[in-house]
């Protein structure tokens, strides 16, 4: 007689991902929510964090090099738009103001040799408060997932968002290198993602700081997110978790506003 456990069908193992680093960085961009479910049995924060370092290094490394600006008229001119919102020019500070100034501009221009290494830290920083604000909002929906599991979605989403806009920036610096104004108008990015850049400056600085918050790259990582924290969370859906994002993102927005009514910078 045969034998029962023969006629039985044997259990189908569980599905392992054969995918490499290198396809999960690739992917991240066509099929999110495959990489963020092996995120959730294989967690892995480091690579796209490595990735990272390396953009914001040769980014910043090419931009002083290619943008022939001294970093000390961008830091004087900085001051002197701030002086011109509060209804003042340089001539009319005293001379101590001035030599306080002066200083300032000096310290900023001097901390512009470790801008790379500013960069890559203040990158890994604000990764990891992300990860820390998500995981704090996936307890309180009770999602069941790690610190570490989280922190591999937040780093993947950080990645794919802020390596095409480290792309988009290099074209348009390559293309048309800026100056000094434009610099200090792209805070940080010269792609028009938002309607802010395309307002006039004559415009309350609350609202500004307001419309600046409606960015596509903002929508996009929330997006991501909200698949992400779904995939490693146990039974939810991104609908469900869209909720975490996106207010943490409504609580930057008011915040920026807040910011922007009270000391009025632009």
């Amino acid at each position: 007689m045969q034998d029962i456990n023969e006629s039985l069908p044997s259990e189908a193992p569980a599905p392992v991902s054969s995918s490499t680093v290198w396809q999960r960085l690739g992917d991240v961009f066509f099929s999110p929510r495959a990489v963020f479910a092996a995120l959730r049995h294989k967690p892995d924060f480091m690579a796209p964090m490595m990735v990272m370092a390396i953009l914001t290094v040769g980014f910043s490394v090419f931009f002083t090099f290619w943008v022939k600006v001294d970093p000390r008229e961008v830091a004087r001119r900085a001051i002197e738009r701030q002086l011109e919102n509060q209804g003042k020019r340089w001539s009319d500070l005293s001379d101590a103001e001035q030599r306080q100034f002066e200083q300032g501009i000096a310290f900023s221009a001097g901390l512009q040799r470790f801008a790379p290494v500013v960069g890559v830290v203040a990158g890994v920083a604000a990764t990891l408060t992300l990860a820390g604000l998500y995981y704090l909002g996936m307890l309180l929906v009770r999602g069941q997932s790690s610190f570490v599991q989280v922190l591999s979605v937040t780093a993947y989403a950080t990645y794919a968002t802020d390596s095409v806009k480290y792309v988009l920036n290099l074209l348009i610096v390559l293309l048309r290198p800026p100056d000094v104004e434009q610099i200090l108008k792209a805070r940080g990015s010269f792609v028009i993602s938002n309607p802010a850049a395309l307002l006039p400056e004559s415009l309350p600085a609350w609202c500004l700081a307001a419309v600046s918050w409606v960015d596509l790259f903002s929508l996009w990582f929330i997006a991501l997110m909200a698949i992400g924290l779904a995939a490693v969370a146990y039974k939810k859906t991104p609908r469900q978790m869209v909720i975490i994002p996106a207010g943490l993102w409504l609580l930057g927005l008011i915040g920026s506003v807040i910011f922007a009514l009270v000391t009025g910078a632009k």
